[in-house]
């Protein structure tokens, strides 16, 4: 559509001013706007083997043949009676060769081809899985618009080598005329090779290691595990570093020493570490395992080396076979289900199906979601339809319905597709607060209700006025999953702390929880015999649990676990006796000294503006369009907004034919770098916000050591205390000593505290029927209060100066 309407425009044009308008200028304007530029190369990650060595790419033949030979090799014959046999090294190699030559091989097929009759099945066979995968690269170059069958006639050293010509050289000519002298094909084959779609991204090992292994893997009918010995590799289990013996000082940052895990490392030492030896992709693994080195170096250098080391670990215990089979039933439909879509989404973009993304097949997912009415899918802000074509354009996004930032709620069920324009003015807002709490044209909250009730119900109920305190009511266990529950980040931080303690163990989440309710620790913060996630401490509650552990009680309990009779753990909880007299006070004691700490994060960096564009008017006043009782209506009203205001103002936005400035925007400042309580001349403090937008100013023109001076604020007043969203503050209310979190900073001079260890703060005050509310106060009344900044160290060690007046 958009090509269309360029190419229209264009022959308009051409018209007026053919010489400028010329076929060369054409092309080039035509290829800027509608053809995305290449991305950067993807770094690939450290071989599981030789850690020094980079992965090789799913591209290589080698590759695939691994990949091919391994799962062959583990290939099993299930006759009547349950025998299981592994495929004789004939059979092996017949499946191998038509493997060789094609990209899949269903079941039914290896069965005709290895003429096995009777009521058999493979072990690899099941509702998930229909085929074997073959050689990717060999179908596609061995295609007679290719190499034709004489891709089949190189040595395996040569394929290798035409691929890695592929993948390296990025200039087309040279690559070309490359191909055409060193195999033999003409140029309008070797211009349709150079544009061939071979498999992306890149496999566990490095061309080394698959040097080794493979070979063994070809000998004979042998498994992965026997292979990777038989070429001189240690076992899997025994890849940590921790299997050596070395117990570190400390922990070193978690990618040197856990390089299998790990990608896009520079390995330059001039690099920071991060850089250097590369990260694991996901954000919160990443996070996650950078706080676990900040507290665990910190407690062995308050403490020193621990004896022993446990670790709740997310995944659950053994599931019942109805469960199990019923988990596995959804795996295979939803498997199913994106293969159907990955064919449909490639027929409609017109590329190969391996080209399509995962984030093409959630637009799909999130589209069909929008109405069961195909012809009736609708941006669920505007109404304005999203056809199939639309859908897969750069005029549609996925968006989050509530808030990442407020949720990290990343599931489908808080996703949506919308128009790129609505989610524009939607911005980072719930859909309430976007456009129920305020009118915006064009956008009718009734409406987009009415639309919702067509999604799924665990979707629906996200757009309503209440969205986001039924979520944090119902869902928001995904916080602290996404947080501290994830499975990968578990079995990492497993092997990254047994560089420091070798007797490193894991239990899982679910007895934690069944123990602390037993041990009666579910009162200790206060919440009826339930566990109270509005306090950060409900966590050190769950480590006095695990600490009481041991291993055999563990053994005990997965064995429990695996009966399908929930009353057996039951059983074996109830009958656990308290750890020791006193038990329960301890713990008390314990919780009711905690400090919580708080990340901080004192960067200027952050959304200078929110997304509105006001007209102006000057001296503050703005005028925007609301729809009040049906009718679009000019509103006038005084509010500080950010423009430029000044002699240049004319050269900076234009004059219009009469004289007259031309007209432009204004924004208005949305959030606050920080609150500077400054000390007048009478010794009163006084509060001086500083907004986000005037902080990028003040960098800008001084350098950030202005925006950060120890003793003196941004107006050159005596600075008493430069307060910052999560930092921490003691004052006295009504005589007694409390530690507070600064929540919020208020553009009026305003500062909204909640107690250090209070969680979930900004959905608890929102909410009517909950009793929390934040403690506000004006710079002069934190006076009044002794108010002092103080720090909680990542290990909750405190740090209070004492309140200078």
């Amino acid at each position: 559509m958009i090509e269309q309407e360029f190419d229209v425009l264009w022959t308009k044009q051409f018209q007026f001013n053919p010489a400028l308008f010329n076929e060369a200028a054409r092309a080039e304007l035509k290829d800027t706007l509608l053809y995305q530029r290449p991305l950067k190369p993807v770094k690939p990650g450290r071989c599981t083997f030789m850690p020094d060595q980079e992965r090789a790419p799913l591209a290589l033949p080698s590759t695939q043949r691994f990949r091919m030979y391994q799962e062959v090799n583990n290939l099993r014959i299930l006759r009547n009676g349950l025998k299981e046999d592994p495929l004789t090294l004939k059979m092996r190699d017949d499946l191998i060769n038509a493997l060789e030559k094609s990209s899949k091989r269903t079941f039914p097929q290896i069965k005709t081809l290895l003429s096995l009759g009777g009521a058999i099945k493979f072990n690899l066979e099941d509702a998930k899985r229909a085929e074997l995968k073959g050689n990717a690269t060999s179908a596609v170059l061995g295609k007679k618009e290719h190499f034709g069958p004489a891709w089949f006639d190189f040595d395996e050293t040569k394929q290798d080598a035409i691929v890695w010509q592929l993948m390296k050289e990025e200039n087309e000519t040279r690559l070309v005329r490359w191909l055409q002298n060193e195999t033999g094909v003409d140029e309008k084959q070797a211009e349709a090779i150079v544009n061939a779609s071979l498999p992306e991204g890149y496999g566990s090992l490095c061309v080394q290691a698959l040097g080794r292994i493979l070979p063994e893997l070809r000998r004979d009918v042998v498994t992965y595990d026997q292979a990777v010995q038989k070429a001189g590799f240690d076992h899997h289990s025994n890849l940590s570093p921790s299997a050596t013996g070395e117990i570190l000082p400390e922990l070193p940052y978690y990618g040197e020493l856990l390089q299998r895990h790990v990608g896009f490392g520079s390995g330059n030492p001039q690099d920071s570490d991060e850089k250097r030896y590369g990260r694991i992709a996901n954000p919160t693994v990443h996070i996650g395992l950078n706080q676990v080195r900040v507290v665990v170096n910190a407690l062995i250098k308050r403490y020193g080396h621990p004896t022993e080391v446990i670790i709740e670990m997310a995944r659950d215990l053994k599931q019942s076979k109805k469960q199990r089979d019923a988990e596995h039933e959804q795996q295979a439909k939803n498997q199913k289900r994106n293969a159907s879509m990955r064919t449909d989404i490639a027929h409609v973009l017109q590329i190969s199906e391996h080209q399509v993304s995962r984030a093409d097949i959630e637009k799909m997912i999130l589209w069909e979601e929008l109405n069961p009415d195909p012809a009736d899918r609708r941006c669920p802000y505007s109404g304005k339809q999203i056809g199939l074509s639309r859908l897969f354009s750069d005029e549609v996004e996925i968006e989050h319905i509530l808030p990442f930032s407020q949720t990290l709620d990343d599931s489908l069920n808080n996703k949506t597709v919308a128009l790129r324009p609505a989610n524009r003015a939607k911005g980072n807002r719930t859909p309430w607060d976007a456009f129920g709490a305020e009118n915006q044209p064009g956008f009718e909250y009734g409406e987009i209700l009415a639309r919702a009730q067509k999604m799924p119900a665990a979707k629906r109920y996200r757009f309503g006025e209440d969205g986001y305190q039924r979520w944090l009511k119902d869902d928001a266990g995904f916080l602290s999953r996404a947080l501290n529950d994830t499975r990968h980040m578990s079995r990492v931080a497993h092997e990254y702390l047994r560089l420091i303690c070798p007797v490193t163990r894991a239990i899982p989440g679910r007895m934690t929880a069944m123990l602390r309710a037993n041990f009666g620790l579910n009162y200790a913060l206060g919440l009826n015999g339930e566990k109270n996630r509005n306090d950060h401490r409900h966590h050190a509650v769950d480590a006095c649990v695990i600490a009481v552990t041991d291993q055999g009680l563990l053994q005990r309990f997965a064995k429990a676990s695996a009966s399908t009779r929930e009353k057996q753990l039951n059983r074996l909880v109830e009958n656990m006796p308290l750890p020791w007299n006193g038990y329960r006070e301890h713990v008390q004691r314990a919780i009711d000294v905690i400090l919580v700490s708080h990340k901080p994060d004192h960067s200027h960096e952050g959304a200078m503006h929110n997304d509105t564009a006001y007209g102006l008017h000057g001296q503050g006043t703005v005028r925007t369009h609301k729809v009040v009782d049906g009718q679009r209506t000019l509103i006038e009203e005084n509010l500080k907004v950010i423009e430029i205001a000044n002699a240049k103002t004319e050269y900076r936005h234009g004059m219009l034919p009469d004289g007259t400035p031309k007209p432009y925007k204004g924004y208005k400042g949305d959030s606050n770098y920080c609150m500077e309580i400054v000390r007048d001349e009478k010794g009163k403090w006084k509060g001086e916000v500083i907004s986000t937008f005037e902080a990028y100013q003040l960098v800008r023109k001084y350098g950030v050591s202005r925006l950060r001076h120890p003793t003196v604020s941004v107006s050159e007043k005596p600075l008493v205390m430069r307060l910052m969203i999560n930092d921490a503050v003691r004052l006295e209310i009504n005589g007694q000593v409390r530690t507070m979190r600064v929540a919020k900073l208020s553009g009026n001079g305003q500062i909204y505290m909640a107690g250090i260890n209070e969680a979930n703060v900004d959905a608890r005050n929102r909410a009517k029927e909950d009793e929390f509310a934040y403690l506000s106060k004006m710079a002069g009344s934190m006076q009044s209060a002794k108010a002092r900044r103080i720090t909680v160290s990542p290990i909750g060690e405190l740090r209070d100066p004492g309140f200078v007046g």
